[in-house]
This record gives C-alpha cells, sequence and structure tokens, in this order.
C-alpha cells in the first residue's frame, strides 16, 4: 500500500489532480472551470484504483456516478455560456454538483465506494474531490440565489448522514457517512459567507486527513482491527489516535470545535433554522464517534490506563501529530476566531 502511493504514477496522477483543482480556481471562465474539475477527477481515478479487485470495483461505481454528473453539470455550463434556457442550466448545474459532492438524494454511492478503497483512496475521494464543487456552489449560489432549496437539502445531507453512521463498524464508511454529515453545514456556509466555509473546509480536511493517514498508518480499517493487536504499545497509539474522533465530534477544546464556530458566525444571522439542524445533527453524529473510543476501552478495560510507570514509553509521531492537531491546534483557531 505505502509502495502504491510511493510509485511514480500514483505520485504524477496526484499532482495533476492538484493541478486540476488550481486550473479551476483560477480559470475566468466556466469551460476552463470544468477542465480543471475533469482533470482532477480523472487523476484521481487513477490514484485511487489501487491493485485489487475490491478497490477497482469501488473506483467503477465512482467514476460511473461521478461521470454522470459531470454529463449533466457540463450540459448546464454549456446552456449558461450560451445564455440559453437560463432556467434549466442552472438547475443543471445544481444537480450535476449534487450528484459529484454526494448531496442528498444522491448520497447512495458514497459508502460502496469507500468501503473497499484504501485510506488514500478515501482521502482523495472524501477531501480533494470535494474543493472544486464546493468553489462552484458557492459561486453558483452567489449568483442564482437559490438560497431556500441549498438550505432544504443542506439540512436532510446532515440528517442522512448522521443517522446513516449509527451501527457503522467499518471505518472508512463511517467516515464517508460523516463526510455526508459535514456536506451539510459546508452547503449552508456557501449560502452565507465564503470566509467561514472554508474555514470550516480547511479544518475538516486537517481533522479528517491525519486522521485517515493515523488509522493507515496502523493498519486499522474496522472494529476488527482494533482488537487484534492486544500489546500495549499498540493501544496506546489507537487510544491517541482517537483523540481524531473527539475532534471530528466537535468537543472543546479540540480543533474540531472550531468547525461548530465557524458555522455559528457565518449563518445563525441569516438561517438559524438550518443551522439548529446542522448543530442537531452533528449531535447525533457524537454517538457513533464516541463507540470507537468506547469500543478501546471496553476492549482493552485497565491496559489503556496511561500513567502506569511499566507502561510509559515517549511520544512517537502518531502521538505527536494528535496531540499537535487536536489540542495545540484547537487552542490556536480559538485564538484567530476570537479576534
Amino acid at each position: 500500500m505505502f509502495g502504491l502511493v510511493g510509485s511514480m504514477a500514483s505520485i504524477c496522477s496526484l499532482s495533476f489532480s492538484m493541478i486540476g483543482v488550481i486550473i479551476s480556481f483560477i480559470s475566468l471562465n466556466l469551460l476552463g472551470v470544468w477542465l480543471g474539475l475533469e482533470l482532477s477527477f480523472l487523476s484521481v481515478i487513477c490514484f485511487a484504483s489501487g491493485s485489487s479487485v475490491e478497490e477497482a470495483e469501488s473506483v467503477m461505481k465512482y467514476f460511473i456516478i461521478q461521470v454522470l454528473g459531470s454529463c449533466v453539470c457540463g450540459m448546464g455550463f454549456l446552456l449558461s455560456i450560451n445564455m440559453v434556457e437560463i432556467m434549466f442550466s442552472q438547475v443543471f448545474i445544481f444537480i450535476g454538483l449534487m450528484m459529484k459532492l454526494g448531496i442528498f438524494p444522491f448520497h447512495f454511492w458514497v459508502s460502496p465506494v469507500v468501503s473497499k478503497l484504501s485510506w488514500a483512496g478515501c482521502a482523495s475521494v472524501l477531501l480533494l474531490q470535494k474543493l472544486i464543487p464546493l468553489w462552484i456552489f458557492s459561486n453558483y449560489l452567489f449568483l442564482y440565489k437559490d438560497v431556500s432549496r441549498a438550505e432544504f437539502l443542506c439540512c436532510l445531507t446532515s440528517l442522512v448522514g448522521c443517522l446513516g453512521g449509527l451501527g457503522v463498524l467499518n471505518y472508512r464508511v463511517l467516515l464517508g457517512f460523516s463526510s455526508i454529515q459535514n456536506l451539510g453545514p459546508m452547503m449552508l456556509l456557501c449560502c452565507c459567507s465564503d470566509f467561514y466555509l472554508w474555514v470550516y473546509v480547511v479544518v475538516y480536511m486537517v481533522i479528517s486527513g491525519f486522521l485517515m493517514l493515523s488509522l493507515w498508518s496502523l493498519g486499522v480499517y474496522c472494529f476488527q482491527d482494533l482488537i487484534k493487536d492486544k500489546d500495549y504499545f499498540g493501544m496506546s497509539k489507537l487510544w491517541w489516535v482517537s483523540l481524531y474522533f473527539f475532534s471530528s465530534a466537535g468537543l472543546p477544546p479540540f480543533m474540531g470545535s472550531a468547525m461548530k464556530i465557524s458555522l455559528l458566525l457565518g449563518c445563525w444571522n441569516l438561517m438559524p433554522l438550518g443551522s439548529g439542524i446542522c448543530i442537531f445533527s452533528s449531535c447525533v453524529s457524537l454517538f457513533f464517534y464516541l463507540s470507537v473510543v468506547l469500543a478501546l476501552v471496553v476492549s482493552w478495560g485497565k491496559t489503556l490506563f496511561l500513567f502506569n510507570k511499566s507502561n510509559l514509553q515517549p511520544l512517537n509521531r502518531i502521538n505527536s501529530f494528535s496531540l499537535l492537531v487536536n489540542v495545540a491546534g484547537g487552542f490556536l483557531l480559538f485564538l484567530c476566531l476570537s479576534l
């Protein structure tokens, strides 16, 4: 798996995906934006394909739904450029972006796709591929003011994401539903504030990216992998990694609480109902985030006592990154947002 990421083909694919993001962000016309969107998407297909049959099957599912979304979105761009059927162009662009992001009712592809991918593939699909559609979506709402429909769909998306993650033991699927749940606040911020939108997106990408990297390095993909390693040192690393779940749940003083603060600062005055539903959905999702931590405690019991002298060890790279991202990063974001 590490050899896959280190290979030249994977590095080139990831580089072209980032180039596609840059092209879309700096492009001055819709065709340039669509070109960057497709370049980034096709590069991620090459990066996430992997070497197993299961990964190839997941990538094929992702390819089909993304091609459909690209066709619908591209049709809307063409109609908008030619100033023909403006109403239909708005509908096409809106539906195409919903399909590419996995917004309700097009959320059905997320869990089947990420369930068999590697952690690197999950990161590219759930994190990197959100950037361009969210940027297009925020500009779409700025131009067409289609706010009421977006607020309704963002509430449903958050509720579907928080309810779908209950009882899930595959952590790739769990993070997929977490991605759906976080799409709701991101859509809401697209309607209200670009600044707080990108604060939310950056914090979400940092937390989820480091979480996936840590689980990848420990070889943990589902609940069964948690109970394989019975020595203390492996369990201690997993306990420190579980801080990312506290952060994703938005518990202060961890870094993830900055996402909820950004949502309230950006949307509460304009959309109190949508903001309240998104906060409520994050409270429900707190249950399946904490279920991972509870699984650790129940499985290992007193061996997780970190101050036992016989078990003391210096902080390694995984533990240090967890403390830096969740605790120190949360403190710095609190200071920045309070200015």
